[in-house]
């Protein structure tokens, strides 16, 4: 009788590679033909020898059966259909040139399925799987327009604080503050009745200078009609003056005069040089004389030019009693009762109509029933 090949051994310190997984062995129609070169054919010594051990078990190092060498070539079919393996010839011959205690060569792994693959079912049969890593790394991962959003809002942020700050630093600056106020357009108010009304805002920042606020305070000076302020880089202010135009001297029921403007204002008695005054006197005896001094300098600041360049003077008593008295141009003069300020121009029209109608006074206190006597 032969004796049975024995396994070798490993030897210490070397690992024994696992065993190849056989194929389930499939069932072969019947009639068909054997494939040939494989184990089956092996000689006759092996052949009794298998024939005297067949009543018992196979051992892992016996030969392979009919039934296994008949579904070999199936399973090498299957795994080249799967796996770029070398052809199922060049496998068959590894395996008929291999020793019977030799472990096989494990066959190559089939390639993971893609990402893109379809579903699978979950093991348990419950429903599939879906492959959604792609999609919740695209919902977790930042987009890039919102990236650039943040670094736009964040540049911006920057230069706001370079901007700010930059505005603190030249606030305190000392060159830039005010030091030297220059004043224009006085004739006959004071140049230091301008400066002290400024004078308050000297040593604030050129940058932060309030400029409606000194206009409105220089205007409060007597005799400024209006003021316009503007800077004086680096350290300075500049103010031009318009100053009012006198048009009457303001003969007080007390007996006191003062130069006054077309809208009754006093003015400095400096201002009355050079200048045309009408006379306005305040009758003696008035119960409003500060109402009928306003109501005089109205009623000369609305007549018209032909009118208030004939006018030789204006009395009243109250607010709706102001008299006028034209000079003509034949030399004669002519007495107006005005009355109060309202219906100017209507008034102003219906005198000039009536100064060549007989009569040495027109009284247009009512202008739409004028009288002439």
């Amino acid at each position: 009788m032969a004796r049975r090949p024995s396994t070798p051994r490993p030897r210490p310190g070397t690992v024994r590679p696992a065993a190849p997984r056989r194929p389930a062995p499939s069932s072969r129609p019947a009639g068909s033909s054997r494939p040939a070169g494989t184990s089956g054919s092996a000689p006759s010594a092996r052949s009794s020898a298998s024939a005297t051990s067949s009543t018992s078990a196979p051992s892992a190092g016996s030969a392979p059966s009919a039934s296994s060498a008949r579904s070999a070539p199936s399973a090498r079919t299957a795994h080249s259909a799967t796996s770029p393996s070398p052809a199922p010839e060049r496998g068959a011959a590894r395996g008929r040139g291999r020793s019977l205690g030799r472990p096989a060569t494990p066959p190559e792994a089939p390639l993971a399925p893609p990402r893109s693959a379809a579903p699978e079912k979950d093991e348990h049969g419950g429903g599939r799987v879906v492959q959604a890593a792609d999609r919740f790394r695209e919902i977790v991962a930042g987009r890039p327009w919102r990236r650039r959003r943040r670094a736009i809002l964040a540049t911006i942020a920057v230069a706001a604080l370079v901007v700010v700050a930059g505005l603190a630093a030249a606030v305190m600056l000392p060159a830039l503050q005010v030091r030297e106020i220059t004043v224009a357009g006085t004739g006959y108010v004071p140049e230091e009745s301008v400066r002290e009304a400024v004078a308050d805002h000297t040593g604030d920042s050129v940058l932060l200078l309030p400029s409606s606020r000194i206009a409105a305070e220089v205007s409060e000076v007597p005799g400024v009609a209006s003021a316009e302020v503007e800077r004086a880089w680096p350290d300075g202010v500049s103010i031009t003056v318009t100053e009012a135009t006198p048009v009457a001297q303001l003969t007080r029921a007390d007996g006191s005069t003062a130069v006054v403007d077309d809208a009754g204002e006093e003015l400095p008695a400096e201002a009355a040089e050079g200048a045309t005054l009408v006379p306005l006197t305040v009758e003696g005896g008035a119960a409003d004389p500060e109402g009928a001094a306003a109501t005089m300098s109205e009623v000369l600041a609305t007549l018209p030019d032909p009118l208030r360049g004939a006018t030789k003077e204006v009395t009243a008593s109250s607010t709706s009693d102001v008299t006028l008295v034209l000079e003509l141009e034949d030399g004669g003069t002519k007495t107006v009762v005005w009355g109060d300020s309202r219906d100017a121009e209507i008034k102003g029209e219906v005198v000039q109509s009536l100064l060549g109608q007989p009569g040495s006074t027109i009284d247009v206190s009512s202008p739409v029933a004028p009288v002439t006597r």
